[in-house]
């Protein structure tokens, strides 16, 4: 009998509940599958865009089809071709990248043989018509949001920092009575000053960062929070934000909308881009300003004119190439921030910026200090030392195992304390939904319970996004079979003493292949290293330098952590070593000629790749 798994697939942007969407995409294949004179082995699920190519659930569907040996299939169902993907070229080159694995991929929905040159015709006409679909619908949406926009109104979205949001009741009286509703930018009275004092300061001389360090002052306004959770974790003014601010014609009273390209960003794959000025959308209605128009230009005229000054003094491309670029970070008080390489009087160190990005009263507050560096050459003795015990030492199997059932029980016992929490609330939430649907039944109006239960909805899609990212986890943790990872990392060639010799372009090649990165944090008088061995580490290591065994399956190494500048034991999940070794420098001034001396533990833990 055949075995197929199967791929479901739902739209992030669907009004659809997961609950019902996926069990009725699988019933319908499990039908095709009988037909097809087999039945369904094993599920794989994304929620996610059509359009958008790094899923999980499909990336694991692709590792195990192109392992032989551990594939629990021989062929892919999918309920539609617009399931699998809504990009052509995209659906297309997953098709091929199974066939060439030796996986057939089937669809529910899709008429004719699909083994014939006919049906395979067919299908590439739904996958053309896919794409198709959801071109057409963006360019409707383009159309409706350039015309709200024209009338004044907001897309979507955060109001800009000095402005809040006037939520009013929708221009069509029936979508009113729904409870819809449009908005517009109103000045906010309290930040709406900070804004004006921003281009005051900026035009009487002051720098970015002379602005960032006076709005960090003790008692000053907070800056606008960040989308993105994971950034600016300490609350601070920046550059990058006082410069966005004083580039935004939104303060002069304009509305517009398409200045900036998303589109690589929501990919996963690229920055933000500022499209040109002809590309954007301007309201036709004018909100209250903040700035006047001419103090604006003059803004505009200045930071043109700095940019000038600051690009005749620029040096030319770097000559110099430094053994730990990218892969050094400093987390010192904040979240964790890239480290750039330096050198003054032969000696090589990297330096934190996070002082000339946010100012002295910031760094201070967060005990960073105006100065946080790391001399390269003791860096790189801890990270051979890290290499030569965990990576490549005798008992590198026993630290892993106990440092692999340890966390893993921890693991466990975190998430599932999380996960009953997480599955009671959804439970609670789904019995509000269905009293508010009750009292429809009994006659209430549902335009007057219609917002509550839609904000019940969003309560549950948070919660149940919580959760899926719980249950994840714990897929993850137990996937790692710890006899598989441990013959993975018994496989590793010993390296310890080759690596120790090695030339710096050798020795960056081998700590690209184990992904090894480095995060210092003073205030907690810490170091952590950590590496990482995965299933394409053989196809990565360096040639020359002792590839005498090859690799399985990957596995997670973990981590190391050591003191920073005091000695410190380290308390976290995982196995202690006692070790002697010279720390880096971290202090104010320029580095010193020569590194201080400290002891302390060591700590290692295991991270899933």
């Amino acid at each position: 009998m055949r075995k197929f798994a199967w791929y479901g697939r739902l739209s992030t942007k669907d009004k659809q509940d997961p609950t019902l969407s996926f069990p009725s995409q699988r019933r319908e294949c499990e039908a095709k599958a009988a037909e097809l004179g087999g039945r369904i082995v094993c599920d794989f699920t994304d929620q996610e865009a059509g359009r958008r190519d790094d899923r999980v659930g499909w990336s694991e569907l692709v590792r195990e089809a192109k392992d032989p040996d551990a594939r629990r299939f021989d062929a892919v169902i999918v309920y539609a071709t617009s399931r699998l993907s809504r990009d052509l070229f995209h659906a297309l080159t997953y098709e091929r990248e199974m066939t060439r694995a030796g996986v057939e991929v089937f669809y529910a929905l899709t008429a004719g043989d699909q083994t014939s040159p006919e049906g395979r015709l067919i299908c590439h006409m739904f996958q053309a018509l896919d794409q198709f679909e959801v071109e057409k619908l963006g360019r409707e949406v383009r159309r409706g949001q350039t015309e709200n926009t024209r009338q004044g109104y907001r897309n979507g979205g955060r109001a800009p920092y000095g402005y809040r949001l006037r939520h009013e009741p929708h221009p069509d009286p029936a979508r009113a009575r729904a409870g819809d509703k449009k908005s517009r930018l109103v000045v906010d009275p309290e930040r709406a000053p900070v804004i004006a004092e921003i281009f005051d300061c900026f035009l009487s001389g002051s720098g970015h960062k002379e602005i960032a360090d006076h709005l960090n002052r003790p008692g000053g306004p907070p800056p606008p929070s960040h989308v993105d959770t994971r950034r600016n974790t300490a609350g601070k003014w920046s550059k990058n934000t006082l410069r966005a601010i004083l580039q935004n014609p939104v303060y002069t009273g304009r509305l517009f909308w398409n200045r900036l390209d998303f589109r690589a960003v929501k990919q996963g794959g690229g920055p933000l881009v500022r499209r040109k000025p002809e590309e954007w959308v301007e309201a036709t209605e004018r909100h209250h300003a903040i700035i006047g128009e001419e103090q604006f230009k003059r803004a505009q005229a200045e930071i043109a004119r700095r940019g000038r000054s600051e690009g005749s003094r620029r040096r030319g491309k770097q000559k110099r190439s430094y053994l730990l670029r990218g892969v050094v970070q400093c987390a010192t008080g904040h979240n964790p921030l890239r480290m750039h390489g330096k050198s003054r009087k032969g000696i090589t160190y990297y330096a934190c910026c996070y002082r000339i990005s946010y100012g002295d009263k910031a760094a201070e507050a967060l005990g960073h200090g105006k100065w946080q560096y790391v001399r390269e050459d003791t860096l790189v003795k801890v990270i051979d030392a890290f290499f030569a015990s965990r990576v490549f030492g005798p008992r590198r199997l026993a630290h892993f195992r106990a440092q692999h059932k340890e966390l893993a029980a921890e693991l466990r016992e975190d998430g599932g304390e999380e996960r009953g929490r997480i599955a009671h609330e959804v439970g609670e939430i789904e019995q509000r939904i269905q009293r508010q649907l009750d009292a429809i039944e009994n006659g209430v109006d549902p335009v007057l319970i219609g917002d509550r239960i839609r904000a019940l909805k969003q309560e549950r899609k948070v919660a149940e996004a919580a959760l899926a990212e719980l249950k994840t986890t714990d897929r993850q943790v137990g996937t790692v079979d710890l006899a598989d990872a441990c013959s993975v990392l018994d496989g590793v060639p010993d390296l310890g003493e080759a690596l120790a010799d090695a030339d710096p372009e050798m020795r960056r090649a081998v700590f690209d292949a184990f992904r090894l990165s480095v995060e210092i944090d003073r205030n907690a008088g810490q170091i952590r290293l950590k590496a990482l061995v995965s299933g394409s580490f053989e196809h990565r290591l360096p040639g020359g330098i002792g590839r005498d065994r090859q690799l399985a399956s990957g596995s997670p190494l973990g981590d190391h952590v050591g003191p920073l500048d005091v000695p410190l034991s380290v308390m976290c999940a995982g196995c202690s070593m006692e070790e002697t070794i010279a720390m880096p420098p971290v202090g104010d001034g320029d580095p010193p000629a020569t590194p201080r001396q400290s002891a302390g533990r060591h700590r290692s833990r295991v991270e899933t790749d």
